[in-house]
């Protein structure tokens, strides 16, 4: 369980459900205070209900460094099948991620938790700006905000090969 929220710009909700604290951590479970391209984070959000939330959703929104909903995931749109609360009952979230090659800059975390389904919900708690940590360089340039991951293939042409069809004249004779 994580109680500690490092900053909130704003926060709103129906408070029948809060967020007690939020966390980025390295696989080993150590708190980072950088993020590095290419590597895998957890972020950890602990959840209290003050009433029954019969379809808790707990997730998060990242920002860049414009304020910009950069990517973000919850409980739901992941398929987790998260148990209804009872008031009272404190729950922890862990969101293994793999982090892209992102552009060095500052990346906020915005943790929620509601009630409801992924398209009809009401927000318990939401915090803006609860974590902010600045992305590292990564080891090549980053054109535009992410280096999307491909496979260059090199398909040769000869310029003395023979055409493949001959359009040549028929022999009479």
């Amino acid at each position: 369980m994580v109680e500690t929220i490092p900053n909130i710009d704003h926060r709103f909700g129906d408070a029948r459900a809060e967020v007690i604290g939020i966390a980025v951590l390295n696989i080993a479970g150590e708190p980072v205070y950088i993020l590095e391209p290419s590597s895998d984070i957890v972020v950890r959000i602990s959840v209290r209900a003050h009433e029954d939330i019969t379809l808790p959703i707990v997730g998060f929104m990242m920002r860049n460094h414009m304020g910009l909903d950069f990517a973000g995931t919850n409980t739901a749109r992941e398929s987790f099948d998260f148990p209804p609360m009872a008031g009272g009952d404190v729950y922890t979230v862990d969101f293994h991620l793999h982090l892209p090659e992102l552009y060095p800059s500052s990346f906020s975390f915005s943790p929620a938790i509601a009630d409801g389904t992924l398209h009809s919900y009401k927000t318990c708690d939401w915090i803006d700006n609860a974590i902010v940590l600045q992305m590292g360089p990564a080891e090549g340039e980053i054109y535009g905000h992410v280096h999307l991951p491909c496979r260059v293939e090199l398909n040769r042409c000869l310029a003395n090969a023979e055409p493949a069809l001959s359009h040549a004249e028929p022999k009479v004779g």
